[in-house]
């Protein structure tokens, strides 16, 4: 099939896929949820008023936490081949400009199918390594506010917050906490124990045998991705990898917080610190509410709520929320990523068909070859 029709495909495919309108209706929904709350012309105020000369500074922050997000992978990939981190750069710029245009996080497998093809890596393989980031990335993100909330209680900086924002906050952070303790608890498991891995496999059993074997090869694929994770003392060098990423992706907030003000509405710095750890923590892990373009709408309604809950007020909080996300975090990464496509002559929408095609087919192609191979 050609690249051309393949794209025609994807884009039919959205349109029918139930997951596309869900997440389309998820971001309409909390983004009017944001309208309903703010006085327009107090944004209008907020953005006027926004010195915007930590703008510039901030953004470098966010792309030299993007390379650690690159140093991070690979690590990740090792066990697989040592590749530079010069030349992963370029694939995780395009990846996160991929998930940002692209519905349902498709940015993931443009972005294991880009590698596959640049490093001739098994695709299957490299999205494993993205699922284990995705773990880590939430475990920082927890930590983060799980150090920063009880202080900020201590503090009484949540005096103004009701009960029952309290107790959803609560609920939220154990139902993160448990569901990234199962996810790393399975990854380990299947990456140290191949004799786990052969029974789970023994579960797709249940698939008819048509598909059966492209599933199960997909399987093997997938669990050669997590090796990485076959001892404690990788998960505390992957840990620490995350650390440089949220805490430089923290003080771009930071310093935005100063452009907006947000500053003067706490007593001291190290209590503003506090707050971008939790907002930081909590308008990330909001993203991971499949929405239809990068995060847009849970990012923007949580950011603004932790910090109504801190005293901030609603169209203040709005303003910067919208501001942090739509012009430091997603208009900046996305036309590095285009200037990227453009650059090496490549097309989105072609990569995006293919790499969904390419995850069908775990065997064939330029991932034929097993992990093991690149040792």
């Amino acid at each position: 099939m050609s690249s051309k029709r393949l794209a025609q495909g994807t884009d039919r495919l959205f349109l029918r896929d139930w997951r596309f309108w869900a997440g389309v209706a998820v971001s309409v929904l909390f983004l009017g949820i944001l309208v309903y709350q703010v006085d327009f012309v107090e944004i209008q105020r907020s953005l006027r008023q926004a010195n915007y000369l930590y703008v510039i500074p901030a953004i470098a922050l966010y792309f030299v936490a993007v390379y650690f997000r690159a140093v991070r992978w690979r690590y990740l990939l090792a066990p697989m081949g040592l590749i530079p981190v010069g030349r992963l750069y370029p694939v995780v710029v395009i990846g996160y400009m991929a998930n940002n245009l692209l519905p349902v996080r498709l940015g993931e497998l443009v972005r294991s199918y880009y590698l596959a093809r640049r490093e001739k890596l098994n695709t299957s393989s490299a999205l494993a390594t993205i699922a284990v980031e995705r773990v880590y990335d939430g475990i920082t993100l927890l930590a983060f506010a799980v150090l920063a909330t009880p202080w900020l209680l201590l503090l009484g900086e949540f005096d103004g917050a009701a009960d029952i924002s309290r107790t959803t906050g609560v609920i939220f952070l154990a139902a993160a906490i448990a569901a990234f303790a199962v996810l790393l608890a399975v990854f380990t498991l299947l990456g140290s124990s191949p004799a786990l891995a052969s029974r789970m496999e023994g579960l797709l059993n249940i698939v008819p045998p048509g598909p059966r074997p492209k599933i199960k090869a997909f399987f093997w694929t997938f669990v050669a991705g997590l090796a990485v994770l076959n001892s404690p003392s990788k998960h505390l060098v992957l840990f620490v990898y995350s650390l440089p990423v949220w805490l430089l992706e923290g003080s771009m907030y930071f310093m935005l917080a100063y452009s907006f003000g947000i500053d003067e509405h706490f007593d001291s710095v190290g209590v503003l610190l506090l707050v971008v750890l939790l907002l930081t923590a909590t308008s990330n892990l909001a993203t991971s509410v499949p929405s239809a373009i990068g995060g847009i709408g849970p990012f923007e309604i949580v950011a603004q709520q932790t910090l109504m809950a801190l005293g901030v007020g609603a169209s203040l909080a709005g303003a910067y929320s919208g501001f942090v996300h739509l012009v430091a975090l997603w208009l900046p990464v996305n036309l590095a990523g285009l200037v990227l496509l453009w650059k090496n002559n490549l097309s989105l929408r072609e990569m995006s068909a293919a790499s969904r095609a390419d995850s069908l087919e775990p065997t064939s192609g330029l991932a034929g070859e097993t992990a093991g191979e690149h040792d």
